[in-house]
């Protein structure tokens, strides 16, 4: 099945890895990108949404930088709250 973005996951995909430093950028763009439509599709769903791309850069960050991810989301107003526990874990 093929995965597409909606249009509001792809602008905060972009907005997101433009603001990590720019030594992360590459890495996160690939391995957050490949997770957030491997969430989508074990949803069964056909379109990577923002809960798709918030539990993948969760996931995909190590442990270490959850309190970073947290800050960064803050900063530009993305609210994480609803999909990641305090400890920077996916809810389901």
């Amino acid at each position: 099945m093929e995965i597409k973005w909606d249009s509001s996951a792809k602008s905060m995909f972009d907005k997101v890895i433009q603001s990590l430093p720019q030594f992360h950028r590459a890495i996160a763009e690939k391995l957050v990108y490949q997770k957030a439509e491997d969430l989508a599709s074990s949803r069964q769903a056909s379109l990577v949404e923002d809960q798709d791309l918030i539990k993948a850069f969760f996931q995909e960050v190590p442990p270490a930088f959850y309190e970073m991810m947290k800050r960064l989301f803050d900063h530009l107003n993305i609210d994480y709250s609803k999909y990641i526990k305090k400890s920077g874990k996916s809810c389901k």
